[in-house]
């Protein structure tokens, strides 16, 4: 065997060796969408490999960094330190807004100048190296520390190099899932039906649940607002299609409503301004909406005034068991200038339960079929037996009705709102 086969192998097996490791890393880091777990994930990935001791830092709110460590013997920490300014940091603030993974190597007195939590991790060290974690839309979401009791090799420089660039990549698709969450959830709080008020005199109850995606919100839709003279202004609506574009429109109906009835209180009125308003703003999207006005007229009795924009008939159940069907014309809301809302009354005495729901639910599919639409036939039988029930025991056994009907199909959006004289 030659001298040179000999120093051959030793390099194969290194190499052999950063593969696994690399390949270790791809597999740890695929698919890790927490932007705290997968930093903590790098700093334990890098040490001891890379480094006896490693840390992730990255950029934090209000003039902070936010750090992760990882030791020898095993133990992570974690936590924030001030931001250092350029000047006392310059080789960490360049790793900070770097485009390419570049070993930098921290001098002394830079390491010195940093906080003590961080300072006190890297002392004592013979060689303190910095690299950014560049992500793949070219963002450096933050730097990998490493701190050595020896000088980085060429190879190991470029085994850190390709460390760095698989675990910038999983850090960069952490923090845009987080930053997508945000948003999503300041969407769901803007987009999500209110709480039910408290109306003296009158009990209420809704049910929501909109269909499968990434937003949790959808075209249906609910509200209920009191007014200072006593009525209140009813709504349940459903804009065509489910997603953030119905989200979005729905939340202009929602918005346009609440303004609207402080000026105008006549259902069909409301819902030609409505009309109005959607064909302004242009878009292709409708929605069918009942918009009522209810009026307490004794302890035991109120008056229901109700337009309807194209929507379902809203159903009655009488205290005796009977259920009613309250036919209103009106044509679908943002399709034409020259739509004709039509609006009824509804007497409900003690008992009475005045039932708006949205397609979801009469168009279920499911059954022994799989294709049946749930229809509303049957929706109308089971509100007949649930004579002398609270509502909010009504809408759990329609609800609890429709999913058994769809048996795990996918649905549409649904919205359900009840509501029922209250005596005392």
């Amino acid at each position: 065997m030659t001298d040179a086969t000999a120093s051959a192998r030793p390099a194969e097996a290194a190499q052999q060796r950063d593969a696994a490791f690399l390949a270790e890393v791809g597999g740890r880091l695929c698919g890790s969408l927490d932007t705290d777990m997968t930093a903590a994930t790098v700093a334990e990935l890098a040490s001891p490999v890379l480094g006896e001791r490693s840390l992730v830092l990255m950029p934090a709110s209000r003039g902070r960094w936010e750090w992760w460590a990882h030791r020898l013997d095993g133990s992570s920490t974690h936590g924030k330190v001030r931001r250092l300014l350029p000047a006392s940091a310059p080789v960490l603030a360049r790793a900070m807004f770097a485009t390419q993974t570049t070993v930098r190597i921290v001098p002394p007195a830079e390491v010195v100048a940093l906080p003590a939590a961080v300072r006190d991790m890297l002392a004592g060290f013979a060689e303190i190296a910095a690299v950014p974690l560049v992500s793949g839309t070219g963002d450096t979401p933050g730097v990998l520390i490493l701190a050595r009791s020896e000088p980085l090799a060429d190879m190991d420089r470029q085994v850190v190099r390709d460390f760095a660039e698989r675990a910038g990549a999983a850090l960069g698709s952490a923090s845009l899932f987080g930053r997508q969450e945000s948003a999503i959830q300041g969407l769901q709080t803007t987009l999500h039906p209110a709480e039910l008020p408290t109306v003296p005199g009158v009990r209420l109850a809704a049910h929501y649940r909109p269909a499968a995606g990434p937003l949790r919100v959808g075209g249906d839709f609910y509200d209920v607002h009191p007014r200072s003279d006593g009525t209140v202004l009813f709504l349940l609506g459903d804009v065509c299609g489910n997603g953030p574009e119905a989200a979005a429109l729905t939340g202009n109906i929602r918005h346009a409503l609440g303004a609207l009835h402080l000026v105008e209180r006549e259902p069909s009125r409301l819902l030609d301004l409505v009309n109005t308003t959607l064909l302004t703003n242009g878009g292709s999207r409708f929605a069918s909406l009942v918009v009522g006005s209810m009026t307490s007229r004794s302890a035991d009795t109120m008056r229901l005034a109700l337009g309807s924009g194209g929507h379902p008939c809203p159903l009655v159940l009488r205290r005796d068991g009977t259920v009613e069907e309250v036919i209103i014309p009106g044509m679908l809301v943002g399709v034409t200038s020259n739509a004709r809302f039509g609006q009824e009354t509804v007497e409900l005495n003690r008992g009475d339960v005045c039932l708006l729901y949205t397609d979801g639910i009469t168009e279920a599919r499911g059954g022994p079929t799989g294709d049946e639409m749930f229809g509303d036939e049957r929706l109308a039988d089971l509100l007949a037996g649930c004579q002398d029930t609270p509502i909010d025991t009504v809408l759990t056994k329609i609800n609890a009705a429709v999913g058994e009907w769809l048996g795990g199909n996918d649905h549409d959006d649904i919205a359900l709102l009840a509501i029922q004289p209250q005596s005392g």
